[in-house]
């Protein structure tokens, strides 16, 4: 009983995780922003960051914009997808736009 000693407190397992949420980004984020700039850019349109959707494994992204805009971005699909490419590198950039 000498040795004895309160237990310490059990931490949460969302603390366990905290220095890693500093440092690493996920690409899904970077790349949705990325692509709200490119279509700012290119067709001068403001789409906002919660109207895009990327999906990592097939390397999709899915705009939740009305019809006639998105008529419209695929007429500048070409270009979107090469300044992607340019700027995020061919591992990272989206292959298709839905």
């Amino acid at each position: 009983m000498e040795n004895y000693s309160t237990p310490r407190p059990m931490k949460k397992i969302g603390d366990l995780f905290e220095r890693y949420k500093k440092h690493f980004k996920a690409p899904q984020a970077s790349v949705e922003k990325e692509c709200v700039l490119v279509i700012k850019e290119i067709t001068g349109f403001d789409v906002s960051f919660d109207q895009i959707e990327y999906t990592v494994s097939t390397r999709s992204l899915y705009l939740k914009v009305p019809s006639i805009l998105k008529s419209e971005l695929k007429f500048h699909h070409p270009s979107i997808l090469k300044l992607l490419v340019e700027r995020l590198g061919v591992d990272v950039a989206p292959k298709n736009i839905f």
